[in-house]
């Protein structure tokens, strides 16, 4: 009898057990992953403001923007006001679905705009419950946007150029995909691009490409945060960074030797490099200021292994190798701004400058061969060029742009004896490193949004908003030669030997800017507004893609979302009332089956019968968690390009070997 009862106790000892984990199991799920990083003084009773954002976030004038914001209160308060600061004013949002009242689960409000002239339209959101405040889309400064454009981006493409002669060798179009960075080897031989989409490898006596790798998830055409490519200095080597992967190739095939999924690390590249000999790689990472594992740094080996990250508050907005690896230089936007140099043993900078600007990001920075002398250029109103020295640590000199002109376009020789630069007030400047005083300074009509110089600094190459690529000799005061694209120009690198040009077609340097040299800048009567196609929300992945979005009790706001609760509903149902009856029939046995002579055999079948529904039901109940989990990560993977064995990429930072995949990883032992 002692021995029954014993086992009756550790059976309900299980049963509790198996209760309790359950219950925190479901609770995690509902526990919030994030947090909004406030902008006013934060109470207890604050509101949330989340999924701030402008739609579409690019375009022309005369089109109609939707500016949005979802206000959420965990207590389920409505707000006393939601608004929108609009260029200087604070003007009430509206309901999109007046009939929405649940705001726990979060309420979307708009506001609806039709820009009729070219220019800047500051915005953040503010909200408050009657007890608390909170702000959205503001850092140190409120957001600008839609872009404007005078262009509809529909006609990209990658131009070649004789670095001689200034004579267009070839075309290529890329159509609407955004070129986000062409790159030449240095002897000119090989060329590779990368678009909204896609990956192209060239040879330069040829117009079409060797081969094209298409991304495996579809990004967002257009945007600041466009990815990324380089080639090593033989062309053998091509490392990219494209919806949320960084992608390693050989030149002889389109499939990659190595992927590296960059999802968790916020998904957006603003820029990658490679150094001369193809043994390291880096990554300039988008992200969140809270989030300690995106906004990195990130350098690769040749095989693909992580050596190190390093986290900044603000995005990486650049990275660069010295010649042979050995330094990388990288430049940060808001609130960080600064400029930084690393030695590629240790995640701890060499160089963290002080911030560069008040409140505009760094947007360029560049290296000599040796690592000796870095450059950056900040931009917004603080425009500048920074020089800085690795062993003092200290500024050699700094230039200041005419009325802070933007420097998103700078260049350095691989001496370091020449600086070159474009501004945003069509400004070109070229230094020696000895002095802050411009040894060339040229004028155009234009925003410069691409900029590079020859290896021996003998002539330079500029691309900017009015559709041109101009080359100069230096010295000489005047472009030889000038070709028209059929898009603003926002990618440019000259090949080292100076044997070629190549220049690609984008929006995305030009972002986030008033282009105060435009043509046409007179107010425009609209006679036709233009509707924008509808927003796609359930996409995700892309240069710009970004993590799911969740309210103030951690729900992710998606229609497409699958109820992960209720397929589990039933199988905590049998657990808990099959646990409930056998602890029932326990205490009706302790009460009365010993002292009244009740046949206990049966209740203990009884019982046990109850207890085995109870555990089932616990057991079911954590093989469908993981079911639905795995199902999640399935559907998660294929949105945003994460492993899957049988994608045809050998994924070793995602566990992947011959072992295990081998249909994936078989050609790349």
């Amino acid at each position: 009898m002692i021995k029954v009862k014993q086992a009756v106790f550790i059976l309900a000892i299980f049963v509790i057990s198996s209760l309790l984990f359950t219950g925190n199991t479901v609770l995690s799920e509902d526990l919030p992953s994030g947090s909004v990083i406030p902008k006013l003084p934060k109470t207890a009773n604050d509101p949330t403001l989340f999924n701030n954002k402008v739609y579409p976030f690019w375009g022309p004038v005369c089109q109609r923007y939707t500016y949005s914001v979802i206000y959420s209160d965990k207590e389920g308060r409505a707000p006393e006001y939601v608004q929108i600061y609009f260029n200087g004013k604070m003007l009430d949002m509206e309901k999109e679905d007046p009939s929405a009242n649940d705001y726990k689960k979060g309420v979307k409000y708009i506001f609806q705009n039709v820009p009729k002239k070219f220019g800047s339209n500051f915005y953040y959101f503010e909200a408050s419950n009657g007890l608390g405040k909170t702000r959205a889309s503001i850092i140190d400064s409120p957001d600008n946007g839609p872009v404007l454009f005078d262009a509809d981006f529909k006609h990209n493409e990658i131009v070649l150029i004789d670095g001689i002669t200034g004579k267009e060798s070839w075309r290529y179009f890329t159509g609407e995909e955004w070129v986000g960075a062409v790159v030449l080897s240095d002897d000119g031989q090989y060329l590779a691009a990368q678009t909204s989409n896609h990956i192209y490898f060239f040879d330069t006596d040829k117009g079409q490409p060797i081969w094209d790798y298409e991304s495996l998830v579809s990004g967002a055409i257009g945007g600041d945060v466009k990815g990324g490519v380089a080639i090593s200095a033989d062309g053998q080597k091509i490392f990219a960074a494209l919806n949320g992967k960084a992608l390693m190739f050989d030149k002889n095939s389109n499939k990659p030797v190595w992927t590296y999924n960059l999802e968790a690390n916020g998904g957006g590249a603003y820029g990658v490099d490679i150094s001369q000999n193809g043994q390291y790689m880096a990554v300039a990472m988008a992200g969140s200021e809270s989030d300690q594992n995106s906004n990195v740094l990130i350098l690769f080996d040749a095989k693909g292994k992580k050596l190190w990250q390093y986290h900044s508050s603000g995005n990486w907005h650049e990275v660069n190798f010295s010649a042979d690896g050995s330094y990388l230089v990288g430049s940060t936007g808001c609130p960080d701004r600064r400029g930084y140099l690393f030695l590629k043993d240790s995640a701890e900078p060499i160089i963290k400058s002080d911030p560069l600007s008040k409140e505009s990001p760094i947007d360029e920075a560049s290296i000599s061969a040796d690592g000796d002398l870095v450059v950056y250029g900040v931009e917004s109103g603080y425009g500048a060029i920074v020089l800085m020295d690795k062993d003092t640590k200290q500024i050699v000199w700094k230039y200041e742009t005419h009325q802070g002109r933007s420097v998103r376009a700078l260049a350095m020789t691989p001496s370091g004896e020449f600086i070159g630069a474009g501004t945003f007030g069509g400004d070109i400047l070229i230094f020696n490193k000895n002095s802050n005083k411009p040894i060339e300074q040229l004028k155009i009509n234009s925003a410069i949004g691409a900029f590079d110089i020859a290896d021996e600094g003998s002539f330079f190459a500029v691309g900017s908003a009015d559709k041109k690529v101009r080359v100069y000799e230096k010295g000489a005061g005047k472009a030889k030669a000038e070709v028209i694209l059929n898009e603003y120009v926002g990618e440019i690198d000259i090949s080292g030997n100076g044997k070629f040009i190549v220049a690609g077609t984008s929006g995305a340097v030009y972002f986030f800017e008033t282009l105060v040299d435009l043509n046409n800048i007179q107010t425009s009567a609209c006679k036709e507004i233009i509707e924008p196609p509808t927003e796609n929300t359930s996409l995700f992945g892309g240069q710009n893609g970004g993590n799911a979005v969740k309210n103030n009790n951690g729900d992710v706001i998606d229609d497409n979302m699958v109820d992960v609760k209720a397929p589990l509903a039933l199988s905590v149902f049998i657990t808990i009332v099959g646990a409930g009856l056998f602890f029932v029939l326990l205490v009706i046995y302790i009460l009365f089956c010993h002292t009244l002579g009740l046949p206990y055999k049966k209740i203990f079948i009884i019982a046990g019968i109850f207890l085995i529904l109870a555990s089932l039901g616990a057991a079911f109940y954590f093989w469908k968690d993981q079911k639905i989990a795995d199902r999640q990560d399935i559907i998660k993977n294929t949105m945003s390009g994460e492993s899957i064995c049988g994608d045809g990429l050998c994924e070793p930072d995602r566990g992947e070997s011959i072992n295990n995949c081998f249909k994936d990883c078989l050609n790349n032992q």
